[in-house]
């Protein structure tokens, strides 16, 4: 069988969709393609994420080509992925996941203390934003978008002090020389499914499964599931003011959860401990906890 890979047409995307490709190739000897995409959110760079009116967009047009039958599974960065699938469409596999922390690049690799008063740091993130409001309620917030390419340009252009991203971009990519400070998780807790590879498929489509779920990792998807039905349960998106990290240990699952105002100055935090056989359930309940807390309130905040 060759099997169809669909993917954005981003240097990280197409990174991802390539390490899918080859591990299947090397554990079950299937053949392979890619099939590249341009998202709606990739062609509408300007626009904060926030105000597009949907949701999935940076998932929607591969999603489409699975349940077309142009691709036999989409590959995603599933903190992009709505926590609600397209009917018809299955999580069927996780990579093992990659780092989870967030980290400021800068110039010159100082961290968080060292940049000066005002100091103008760019994020297309509304959590890292109110993450950043927290620590650092000085500095000069630049809203920013595009691939790490163009991000990465306008630090070197002078016109940024200081850039945040996922750690995970700069390792994938490659770009670990740049000089970056890592972030602590527990204070810039990561978005939902940070680091993790996802790989969607029809349903229906029981034979490529096999396929997909011989290069899964069961403990991150254990944490996936836990995180995800947090933020379903939250009725968040891919862009809001709240963060999860899963933490699976043997049999056990430590979940931490964060919700923020956008300005960063009010905060509903939780953690629960269960069960990693029942990492939705678990993940639901904290998400019920915050929201007792007033989770709701600070959520309604970031919607335009």
């Amino acid at each position: 069988m060759k099997l169809t890979l669909a993917t954005r047409s981003s240097a990280l995307a197409l990174w991802q969709a390539h390490e899918v490709a080859r591990q299947v190739t090397q554990r079950t000897g299937h053949a392979t393609a890619l099939l590249e995409l341009k998202a709606s959110a990739d062609l509408d760079t300007s626009t904060p994420l926030e105000r597009f009116g949907r949701t999935a967009l940076f998932t929607a047009e591969v999603d489409r080509a699975v349940l077309d039958g142009r691709a036999h599974a989409g590959v995603h960065s599933l903190k992009d992925a709505t926590t609600t699938l397209e009917p018809g469409l299955a999580l069927v596999a996780v990579l093992p996941r990659g780092p989870i922390e967030d980290v400021l690049v800068t110039r010159d690799g100082g961290d968080l203390t060292n940049l000066r008063r005002g100091a103008r740091v760019a994020t297309g993130s509304l959590r890292r934003a109110a993450m950043l409001r927290r620590e650092r309620p000085d500095l000069e917030l630049v809203p920013l978008r595009g691939n790490v390419a163009t991000r990465l340009g306008r630090l070197e252009d002078n016109e940024l002090d200081g850039l945040l991203m996922a750690r995970a971009a700069l390792v994938r990519l490659g770009l670990l020389e740049r000089p970056h400070a890592i972030l602590d998780p527990d204070r810039f807790v990561p978005a939902v499914s940070q680091g993790i590879v996802g790989i969607v498929a029809r349903e229906s489509d029981a034979d490529s499964h096999a396929a997909f779920t011989a290069i899964g990792d069961g403990d991150t998807l254990s944490a996936a599931t836990a995180e995800r039905a947090l933020l379903r349960e939250l009725r968040g998106g891919c862009n809001v003011p709240a963060g999860a990290l899963a933490r699976v240990h043997g049999d056990h699952i430590d979940l931490h959860a964060v919700v923020l105002s956008p300005d960063g100055t009010r905060c509903v935090e939780g953690v629960r401990r269960g069960r990693a056989e029942e990492a939705a359930a678990l993940g639901k309940e904290l998400a019920l906890e915050l929201l007792a807390g007033g989770a709701a309130d600070l959520l309604a905040l970031a919607r335009p």
